[in-house]
């Protein structure tokens, strides 16, 4: 069976407060038709189970850890070192049911106890198959789509009854526990999850997303939500435009507010809306970033500047870390280190730690988009996808993206030229 190392740094550092990412499978049993991690186009030739490499763990925490060697240019190393909390579960879930055969899960947990590192569980699932969980290392976000037992959607997914009931032995046994509505569905998720689950330690919201390159994938969501593709916006993958996912987010938001419950809005566009420094629920958290943006908009408002991030970053000593490899190569642009990242990129509106991606309905008004190169207002031309960049000439867009990085792009399909981009 392939193996994996299972700890990595998000590429998300920017907009995520736990970016240490862990991960004990790749692919997911449960078999959820619209998740967006399994339908990625990556995931299309090696649909098996791999596993983590447990031996690597090991050896990485006790070399971080016991022995106190490592470079302080090592992004992972200087986030382990600083204790930050992992997230496992980010992109394949911890509590699958191959768990029960394979217990990788259990035995990862058994390695980080010996470090008392603390681990944040997003799962799906209604037990940890008698994992050595532990209320004072361990807390959990269960991911809560509808409470009407949507086998459509969730083939593999526990009954909604059994997992309340795991939420409840968790809660009893001293656990502090979330729930994601994750993805928010249209016209399927709705209140009677927060009412049936409303001592929750937290509660986020993060709308569902397409894969633009998977057309099976893109009909199913449509046929199932009732929405059409001229509702969603492309930001990497495909997103519901802010203005129906913040509508439609609305009657929750008043909910919580009204009843004092903590929450977090997970879209990248609309993290200032919230009560937490980090997207996962505060109280859900040991230790989270102080750089990335949720943070910095609870910290310094919706209108931080880059030399609040440069503060945060040399507080958290992150600083000097090198990112360059968590992108690809056209996506480097020269930047080597998390600093050089943030500098070169704080001022766009593309980029989704900038406290101009942010949606503030007052502000928007349907304006055109805008030239990253020269700043010219413009209805066609360029447009990258995964940055969300618009370049409004062959002059402008080579400014920044050679000829060949712009035709690997397109090959990716993140690349296009439009002639309505209103």
């Amino acid at each position: 069976m392939k193996t994996f190392n299972p700890l990595n740094v998000s590429s998300k550092f920017a907009i995520c407060g736990l970016p240490i990412r862990m991960d004990t499978y790749k692919y997911c049993t449960f078999g959820c038709k619209y998740c967006f991690s399994n339908n990625r186009e990556i995931m299309k030739f090696d649909k098996n189970i791999q596993v983590a490499n447990l031996n690597w763990l090991e050896k990485k925490l006790d070399k971080v850890l016991s022995q106190h060697k490592f470079d302080d240019s090592n992004f992972l190393d200087v986030l382990i070192d600083k204790g930050f909390d992992f997230h496992c579960g980010g992109m394949s879930d911890p509590f699958q049911p191959c768990e029960e055969q394979y217990k990788i899960t259990s035995q990862a947990i058994d390695i980080c106890n010996a470090y008392n590192r603390h681990i944040l569980f997003s799962t799906k699932a209604d037990t940890v198959y008698e994992s050595n969980i532990r209320p004072d290392l361990h807390t959990f976000q269960l991911s809560v789509t509808n409470v009407a037992n949507r086998t459509d959607l969730e083939p593999n997914v526990p009954s909604i009854d059994s997992r309340l009931s795991f939420y409840k032995s968790l809660k009893k046994d001293g656990f502090k526990v979330g729930i994601r509505i994750q993805p928010f569905i249209p016209n399927i998720s709705n209140l009677e999850i927060v009412k049936m689950f409303e001592d929750a330690d937290n509660f986020t919201l993060e709308g569902i997303k397409i894969v633009p390159q998977n057309k099976e994938h893109k009909e199913f969501i449509l046929q199932t939500t009732g929405l059409k593709a001229t509702d969603f916006t492309q930001m990497g993958l495909l997103n519901l435009k802010p203005e129906a996912r913040l509508k439609m987010y609305e009657p929750f938001i008043e909910y919580f507010r009204e009843k004092n419950i903590p929450f977090s809005i997970a879209d990248n566009d609309l993290h200032h809306i919230g009560t937490n420094k980090c997207c996962c629920g505060d109280n859900l958290i040991h230790l989270s970033t102080n750089f990335n943006n949720t943070a910095m908009i609870k910290k310094y408002s919706a209108d931080y500047k880059i030399d609040d991030i440069g503060y945060e970053l040399q507080c958290d000593g992150c600083a000097q870390c090198k990112c360059n490899q968590l992108f690809t190569s056209n996506r480097q642009e020269g930047c080597i280190t998390v600093e050089d990242f943030y500098n070169k990129r704080f001022d766009r509106k593309s980029s989704p730690f900038s406290p101009l991606f942010l949606y503030k309905p007052e502000l928007c008004n349907n304006k055109a988009k805008v030239c990253e190169c020269c700043n010219a207002s413009i209805t066609s031309g360029y447009h990258i996808i995964d940055s969300q960049e618009y370049f409004c000439s062959d002059d402008c867009l080579h400014s920044t993206y050679s000829p060949e990085e712009y035709m690997g792009l397109c090959e990716n399909n993140q690349g296009y030229y439009e002639n309505s981009l209103t």
